[in-house]
């Protein structure tokens, strides 16, 4: 069996994993995670955010949204452009500046102002899986590996405990994450 098909295997797996997920554990587990993620001494220096929306299987991330505008940082959500790229749009309100997505997930406008890679100071990432090491599994589509390649800012990958992977199968092109964050650790 070669890579892809180990990865597409461990995403079916994972999907199975999300579907016997209850909604009680995903809040809760959230807001530990949101909690960590905020305590983290990189994001609370940081004066730019880029995080994710997250989505079924994902962990909730309004409370970091919410917590780093309060906090009077510039914050980046995702926006897909084409086919494996994406960009990050600043957002200044939770409800005014979201639409869903390509795929559903709320996106930014894409009339918002842009804000470069090298802008950012600390990054949430999402995965499909991932490991304590860091090492992520994506949706595929490699939008994540494709932006975070040659950058230098501080990430902090975000998975429930229920949906982490002993061993992620890693290519040259995937990007590991500086830490990992779970509702356990």
């Amino acid at each position: 069996m070669n890579q892809i098909e180990i990865k597409k295997n461990l995403r079916r797996e994972i999907k199975a994993r999300i579907a016997l997920l209850e909604e009680g554990y995903c809040q809760k587990a959230s807001e530990i995670i949101c909690k960590r993620v905020m305590a983290e001494p990189a994001y609370r220096t940081a004066k730019t955010v880029f995080c994710f929306v997250g989505t079924r299987g994902e962990p909730d991330t309004v409370k970091i949204l919410q917590d780093a505008l309060e906090s009077g940082k510039r914050v980046g959500v995702p926006l897909c452009v084409a086919d494996g790229i994406m960009e990050v749009r600043q957002i200044s309100d939770l409800n005014k500046d979201l639409k869903p997505g390509v795929f559903g997930i709320l996106e930014p406008l894409p009339v918002l102002p842009l804000i470069e890679a090298d802008e950012i100071d600390f990054a949430v990432l999402p995965c499909v899986t991932c490991d304590h090491q860091g090492n992520r599994l994506g949706h595929g589509k490699g939008y994540y590996d494709r932006f975070l390649k040659g950058t230098k800012f501080s990430t902090c990958m975000i998975c429930f405990e229920k949906l982490i992977s002993g061993n992620i199968p890693m290519d040259d092109h995937d990007q590991k994450a500086d830490s990992v964050i779970t509702d356990a650790e």
